[in-house]
């Protein structure tokens, strides 16, 4: 936790959260390689919690529509490290009532596994509906700084965009 200069919070500490660097994914279908699922969601109530001992967000997602996969259910679970607002170069935290198009994983944890609970397929797999388009929410940095994934999905074909 450190406090951000300009931040124009004064008393408010701000979180801050850096991953090493695993895997880029230079295209849709590289991300869709090693997800098990891409659904359509609207983020519901949040708590948070720990996984794997580290701070995380718990957020209960409404499936909207399945895309491409299978998930356990129309209400899941959606694990991510960190807090709402925070900084780094992770996937930003889902928010309570907005609507996303996820990559997904099960969490596999030896603490956190259970049947409804997922992951954001590589850190990157998350995009915002924001208008008539998803904007790239994830974490795709790879060393060299730059998003590699389509910044932008246009909301009428990202489906066909995802699969194909």
């Amino acid at each position: 936790m450190s406090q951000v200069a300009g931040s124009g919070a004064t008393n408010e500490p701000q979180h801050r959260l850096i991953a090493n660097h695993v895997q880029a994914f230079a295209t849709l279908a590289e991300l869709r390689a090693v997800s098990t699922s891409i659904v359509r969601v609207i983020a519901g109530e949040q708590i948070s919690g720990a996984v794997s001992g580290f701070p995380a967000t718990i957020t209960k997602l409404t499936v909207a529509k399945v895309i491409w996969g299978k998930v356990v259910g129309s209400e899941i679970e959606l694990r991510q490290l960190g807090v709402v607002g925070q900084l780094g170069n992770t996937s930003a935290i889902v928010e309570s009532g907005r609507e996303y198009l996820v990559f997904l994983v099960p969490s596999t944890g030896a603490d956190d596994a259970a049947p409804s609970r997922y992951l954001v397929a590589g850190d990157a797999g998350l995009y915002e509906l924001q208008g008539a388009e998803y904007v790239l929410r994830g974490g795709d940095l790879p060393p060299e700084g730059r998003n590699t994934l389509p910044a932008t999905l246009v909301a009428a074909t990202a489906d066909v965009q995802v699969t194909s």
